[in-house]
């Protein structure tokens, strides 16, 4: 459905669509997103969304910087930048 989206609906926004995937660094990066945001959205980062965060395979630690991603991503996001963002706020 967010497929038929036009462009400019969600701009800079992610929208867990998949359209950035494959991850060279093979990171989920739709659900890295989903738990940034979830965590983002409280005061506190919640310990159901950490719990969850760690359990990943790769974590946005994984992320190699070579944005091949955000070429892919019809929404413009800075997936680059989500990931060191994710760093900070999950502490890896």
């Amino acid at each position: 459905m967010l497929a038929n989206a036009p462009a400019h609906a969600y701009p800079g926004q992610c929208t867990y669509c998949g359209h950035c995937k494959p991850c060279v660094a093979n990171l989920d990066i739709a659900m890295i997103n989903k738990f940034y945001d979830l965590a983002t959205m409280q005061p506190e980062v919640p310990a159901t969304v950490q719990s969850h965060y760690e359990l990943l395979e790769k974590t946005a630690s994984a992320c190699i910087d070579c944005h091949a991603c955000e070429s892919r991503c019809p929404f413009g996001v800075k997936i680059a930048e989500r990931m060191k963002k994710t760093v900070e706020l999950f502490g890896g």
